[in-house]
């Protein structure tokens, strides 16, 4: 995967499950969390991109000058071929959007300000995928965020891709802390 496919990916997911649409800001700290979560959670990175310090946080530079042009507006979703990524890689991809996209661009840079390596990388060099697992290992229970579900509970599901989708995610969303009331969780997961 390269980065403009992660971005693409959470920019199509906007539409039904955040809050505040995806400016540029937002989506480069997005792209940095599933970094740091996957380099933990998967053990491999999601691309190969460099995360550099830039002065609002970790910015990847050549998405950056893809999507500089919008400022502070919100990017438009792209055209996506969803089956150029495998079943592990949308699970995942949502369950980080489910965990790190119901907060705005500002709160993400924030909190992106306050962890180590943000603070740790001079300015306009890149963040190593070390000091990235080191911090994301560090957050309590992070190899645990994402689990993937057990075969049983798999061979439970419908066969249907849509339902089995919805389901994750409702699972994921549960595990978070964000079950409330289930026509609320509908609407927000977009299940009719």
């Amino acid at each position: 995967m390269n980065v403009e496919d992660i971005a693409g990916y959470f920019l199509v997911l906007q539409g039904a499950d955040c809050e505040e649409p995806i400016t540029n800001l937002k989506l480069q700290k997005l792209c940095y969390y599933a970094q740091g979560v996957a380099l933990v959670a998967l053990g491999k990175p999601l691309f190969h991109d460099d995360i550099e310090h830039w002065q609002h946080g970790p910015v990847v530079p050549n998405l950056d000058s893809r999507y500089r042009s919008y400022g502070s507006e919100p990017i438009p979703s792209p055209e996506l071929d969803f089956e150029a990524f495998d079943s592990t890689t949308k699970e995942f991809l949502d369950q980080v959007f489910v965990a790190y996209g119901k907060y705005s661009a500002s709160q993400l840079r924030n909190m992106s300000h306050e962890e180590s390596p943000w603070k740790n990388t001079p300015h306009g060099c890149a963040i190593t995928f070390q000091q990235m697992r080191e911090h994301f290992e560090s957050l309590p229970g992070m190899r645990n965020f994402f689990p993937t579900p057990d075969r049983e509970t798999l061979k439970r599901m419908p066969d249907d891709p849509q339902v089995r989708r919805d389901l994750k995610r409702g699972i994921a969303a549960m595990k978070a802390g964000q079950m409330t009331v289930w026509e609320e969780m509908k609407g927000r997961l977009g299940i009719q």
